[in-house]
């Protein structure tokens, strides 16, 4: 939902519509020979004729469960790669990240322009090889929940939703043990009553540089240590923003926002309570069910938080690549400031990746002059474009809805809760959210987990109910609506307002 800088759209692009027609011959479906997504003026628009015809597919059609019984044999044939995928992609996960960091750690001063450009195309096409099968990993994902609550509906009737929910309320993800190392964190800098004060009255930015940290040898420790494992994490899904390695008082930032706003129950006393309530789900669900449809049942629940946990493993892992192409990219960057083509050396993202080709193919005075004034020329229009409200639907121009007491959106996570409405843009905003506020943004990542621990409600102007926020907002219990159009304009700090998240419905409170 936000812009996205040309080189970026280029490299992914590319790979995601490779990924797409491998995935889907993986799944058994047709080739798609168009365009899924499109860049229109710096904006990722998706081809919804497209998700109508491949995303919703239902995967078999079953009208009561003796059908369901007759059917078993052959799907555990036709789907069997179902359970073969996550196996197959942890098995090449080693050496993915050994190459990872050979990348990294791989000299680049000796090289040519040309040859860094080279490095630059090596790494991308390595990950894009690499994440193939991420498509299936992710339409799977979506699949496998909505044929879960399909066979609720079947076999349970009325009480299918609340049973979805308890048995979905948690999953095993890198997000959470993430989210645990920093509570762990907070919890070091608590035990030091001046390190914590320090944290908490002081500036995230300037506290790191000036080496602050130094008071405190086993925080600061510790706090390097969490940077070296996770600092390929993004802020942003462009790899134009830079990772927490590069920004760490974003790390800084969601620590202290955990030391403001302490929690009512920690995260491991959380975790065992929802666990406790799926475990008593299932065992409600298998004293309705016939014995001979056990291990079917459990066959699909174990799937459905096996890509849970894929998709968010998947997701951190393919974060990987960025750092490695950041600091090949800003080689090049470097040089080309050095000779006045680039004013800022991460101004090489304004580029188009054919551009970067042809002028380093050509390499002549004229072809540089050339190719600065159009990554002027360009980066000023994502500029323009960044600072304007996109069309909702490419191509129509709607009048944005300015009164009603009441947004409406997709359901993301079951509940109602009230509070004010608290607006977050971006990672400069965290550590001033307030607890007990209704967290409000165009979309959410794994690295903004921590402001759920403070927030009632969760509501997103982008998402569906397996998106991140979706996903996080009910493992933590807390009501949550996505895809909620205007809501960044609608709403407004303070503003207080009920989020119905069962319903999708945002309600304006006097």
């Amino acid at each position: 939902p936000n812009v996205i800088t040309p080189l970026t759209w280029d490299f992914v692009e590319s790979g995601f519509h490779r990924s797409l027609n491998h995935s889907f011959r993986l799944m058994g479906f047709p080739p798609f020979n168009g365009k899924w997504f499109g860049m229109h003026d710096h904006y990722i628009y998706g081809n919804q004729n497209a998700v109508e015809l491949y995303g919703q597919r239902a995967p078999f059609v079953v009208r009561n469960i003796d059908e369901l019984r007759a059917l078993i044999p052959r799907l555990r044939e036709d789907y069997r790669w179902v359970q073969e995928l996550p196996v197959a992609w942890m098995r090449d996960l080693d050496q993915y990240l050994i190459t990872i960091g050979e990348f990294m750690s791989e000299p680049l001063d000796p090289k040519s322009l040309q040859e860094v450009w080279a490095f630059v195309l090596k790494v991308n096409e390595y990950g894009a090889n690499y994440f193939l099968p991420n498509i299936a990993i992710s339409i799977t994902h979506g699949t496998v929940f909505r044929l879960l609550h399909l066979l609720l509906k079947m076999s349970v009737g009325a009480e299918a939703e609340v049973m979805f929910d308890r048995l979905t309320a948690y999953c095993e993800t890198r997000t959470g043990m993430i989210n645990k190392e920093l509570f762990e964190l907070a919890a070091l800098a608590r035990a030091n009553p001046e390190l914590a004060e320090a944290l908490k009255t002081q500036e995230s930015p300037p506290f790191i540089e000036q080496g602050s940290l130094a008071s405190c040898l086993e925080f600061e420790t510790r706090f390097r240590k969490f940077l070296r494992d996770h600092g390929h994490r993004e802020v942003d899904f462009d790899a134009y923003s830079p990772t927490w390695i590069e920004i760490p008082w974003v790390v800084l930032d969601n620590v202290k926002l955990i030391l403001q706003n302490p929690m009512d129950q920690p995260p491991a006393a959380k975790e065992r309570d929802l666990k406790i309530r799926m475990q008593q789900a299932e065992l409600e669900l298998y004293q309705k069910l016939p014995a001979d449809l056990h291990f079917f049942f459990a066959e699909v629940l174990r799937l459905a938080r096996t890509y849970t946990s894929l998709d968010d493993l998947e997701h951190y892992q393919t974060t990987r690549l960025t750092p490695a192409l950041r600091r090949g990219l800003r080689e090049m960057g470097e040089r080309l400031v050095l000779q006045s083509i680039l004013d800022e050396p991460m101004d090489i993202f304004f580029a188009h990746l054919k551009q970067i080709d042809d002028v380093i193919a050509r390499d002549t005075p004229g072809a540089w002059e050339e190719f600065a004034k159009s990554v002027r020329a360009q980066k000023e229009t994502y500029q323009r474009d960044k600072a304007r409200k996109p069309d909702w639907v490419l191509g129509e121009k709607e009048e944005e809805q300015t009164s009603g007491d009441a947004l409406s959106g997709l359901p993301g996570s079951p509940g109602q809760a009230e509070g004010p409405v608290f607006l977050v843009l971006g990672p400069e905003d965290f550590a001033h959210f307030p607890k007990g506020a209704v967290l409000v943004a165009r979309t959410t990542n794994p690295t903004w987990t921590p402001l759920f621990y403070s927030a009632v409600a969760v509501v997103t102007e982008s998402g569906g109910p397996l998106s991140h926020g979706a996903v996080t907002a009910r493992e933590m219990r807390l009501p949550a609506v996505m895809s909620v159009k205007d809501s960044l304009s609608r709403l407004k700090n303070g503003q207080r307002v009920r989020v119905d998240g069962t319903h999708g419905k945002i309600f304006l409170l006097p």
